[in-house]
């Protein structure tokens, strides 16, 4: 088991990558505070799951954004478990605002509360524990979206912006006894696109080198993987876990720019680019 008898605090595991996370670390040994702010009943079902394993787990309601909730979590793993070895910053806030106005000053503010803000402050209260055991794993969630900038959500990108800074600048800081590293999901089959329709769904698979959106598991996977020995020279690090996304366009959406340049192209009497063009479509459809 590569987490055997470590203890995580998940913030925000009682669904989605929080959960999924929450019972992958459970599978290698862990014994894991489960947070949530709203669905007491959803939290304690990933507590029983974990229990079924034969590990230990507690259901904490505490909300990340709202610094006096912190002590909750700290107390938590604590008196239940005796130390703290793992703190996964997976809850999040996200506000679709598609103009300026929509970014309110509330917006803002519980955005970065809850991304920058709470994140920053529980990280204080849990690496004392850490540095006196001598070791520790702090991580954080970033967005692909950093990569792939888009005009809108100014607050949440540029949030996210600041935990990668955050991160980077706290690795220096913790070295060498507490890693501290970003897991940087791309599109992931969790409730944050659970109302979209399945054109939506179908339209970001298709936009994905790989061909379809991430599973809250794949990103587990990943993020098991940075907080175990298996990544122990590894710190200050933000892995993409976004099916190629943020590395280069799926062949689908090149194919689509291919189409609408190829008619432009001819225009120009181009003979052996357009027949270029013409071979690359044609491959792309293999």
């Amino acid at each position: 088991m590569k987490l055997k008898d470590q203890v995580a605090i998940i913030t925000g595991s009682s669904r989605g990558m929080g959960r999924a996370a929450a019972l992958l670390f459970a599978e290698e040994g862990a014994n894991v505070v489960v947070n949530y702010v709203k669905d007491a009943e959803a939290a304690q079902k990933v507590v029983e799951k974990i229990k079924e394993m034969g590990r230990k787990a507690v259901a904490v309601q505490a909300d990340v954004g709202n610094l006096k909730d912190h002590e909750k979590l700290v107390s938590a793993a604590l008196n239940e478990f005796g130390k703290i070895d793992i703190l996964y910053h997976n809850a999040a806030m996200h506000y679709i605002c598609k103009t300026l106005d929509d970014v309110t000053e509330e917006v803002w503010d519980t955005t970065y509360n809850i991304l920058v803000k709470g994140p920053f402050f529980l990280t204080k209260r849990v690496v004392p524990y850490m540095l006196k055991q001598g070791k520790g794993n702090i991580l954080f969630t970033l967005t692909a979206g950093l990569y792939n900038v888009r005009p809108t959500d100014w607050h949440y990108l540029s949030a996210k912006a600041a935990v990668m800074m955050l991160a980077r600048t706290l690795a220096g800081t913790l070295a060498p006894e507490i890693r501290v590293n970003c897991i940087v999901p791309g599109t992931v089959m969790t409730d944050m696109f659970r109302h979209h329709p399945p054109e939506t769904w179908d339209a970001l698979s298709k936009a994905t080198p790989m061909g379809r959106m991430a599973t809250p598991t794949d990103v587990a996977k990943v993020a098991l993987w940075l907080v175990s020995p298996d990544a122990e020279y590894i710190t200050g690090c933000a892995i993409p876990v976004d099916g190629g996304s943020s590395a280069c366009a799926s062949k689908e959406t090149f194919k689509q720019i291919i189409d609408k340049l190829l008619p432009g192209v001819q225009l120009y009497d181009s003979k052996l680019y357009a027949k270029w063009l013409k071979e690359i479509t044609s491959g792309l459809e293999m």
